[in-house]
C-alpha cells in the first residue's frame, strides 16, 4: 500500500509540474513569437516580410495544429471545411498562420477538437526529444529536430477561437468530478498501469523542460539582437 500511495503522490506532482510547464510554456511562446516579429520588423520595415517570417518559421508545427484539428473533427464525426496553413491575410491586427473550418457541434466535441493540438504536440515534443537524446554530436540533423522543436512548441496552444466557452465547459464538468468524487465514486490506476503512466508523464515532462530551456534562450538571444539593433539603426517599434 505504501509504495501505491507513493506512486500515485510521484503521479499527482508529476501532473502539477507539467501544467506549470504547459503554462508558462504558453506564456513564453507568445512572447518569442512576438519578439521574432519585432525584430524582423526593425531590420527589414516591413509588416508583410516579417509575417512571412514568422509563419515560415512556426510552418511544421502549423501543420500539425490544424491537422490534428481536422483529423481529430473527422473522428469525432464532425463536418469539416476548408483547411489553410499560411495567413489569408496581413492587414488584420491577429494574424491566423492556418484555420480549418468545422461544424458546430456539441461543447464535449467542440472542445476535444480545439485542444487537439496540444495533445499532438505534446506527443511530437517527446518524440523529437527522444530522436535528441540519441544523438551524440550536433550535426545538421540536430539542428533540425531543435527547430522542429521550436516550431511545434510555439505553434501548439489552441487559439482564443477554439476555446471560447471553454471557462464555464471545464467549470461545470470540475463540478460534476467532484460531486462524484464526494459521493464515493473513484477511478484509481495501479499497479503496472500506473507506473506506465508515472513514465510517460515524467518523459513529458523532461521533454517540456528542454523545450522552455530552448524557448528562454531563444528569447534572450532576440531581444539582444532587438536592443542591438535598435540601437545601430535608431529605430524604433511602432506596434499597431
Amino acid at each position: 500500500m505504501f509504495i501505491v500511495a507513493l506512486f500515485v503522490y510521484c503521479m499527482h506532482m508529476i501532473v502539477l509540474l507539467l501544467f506549470g510547464e504547459l503554462l508558462f510554456l504558453y506564456l513564453l511562446a507568445a512572447r518569442l513569437t512576438q519578439a521574432i516579429y519585432d525584430l524582423t520588423m526593425l531590420l527589414t520595415r516591413s509588416r508583410a516580410v516579417a509575417v512571412t517570417v514568422v509563419t515560415l518559421l512556426a510552418f511544421p508545427g502549423t501543420v500539425i495544429h490544424e491537422l490534428s484539428h481536422l483529423f481529430t473533427a473527422e473522428v469525432l464525426g464532425v463536418r469539416t471545411g476548408k483547411l489553410t496553413l499560411v495567413p489569408e491575410s496581413i492587414r488584420e491586427e491577429e494574424v491566423k498562420t492556418g484555420s480549418v473550418m468545422i461544424a458546430a457541434t456539441d461543447p464535449f466535441r467542440r472542445y476535444t477538437i480545439g485542444l487537439a493540438p496540444v495533445f499532438a504536440g505534446l506527443m511530437a515534443i517527446t518524440a523529437l526529444s527522444y530522436l535528441l537524446s540519441l544523438s551524440t554530436t550536433y550535426d545538421l540533423l540536430s539542428i533540425f529536430y531543435f527547430y522542429l522543436l521550436f516550431a511545434v512548441s510555439n505553434s501548439m496552444f489552441s487559439s482564443r477561437e477554439d476555446l471560447k466557452g471553454f471557462i464555464p465547459f471545464i467549470l461545470t464538468l470540475t463540478i460534476l468530478i467532484a460531486a462524484a468524487y464526494i459521493a464515493g465514486i473513484r477511478v484509481g490506476l495501479t499497479g503496472p498501469i500506473l507506473a506506465f503512466v508515472i513514465k510517460i508523464l515524467d518523459a513529458l515532462t523532461k521533454s517540456l523542460g528542454v523545450v522552455l530551456a530552448l524557448n528562454i534562450i531563444g528569447l534572450l538571444l532576440v531581444n539582444a539582437l532587438i536592443a542591438a539593433t535598435a540601437r545601430l539603426t535608431h529605430r524604433t517599434l511602432h506596434r499597431t
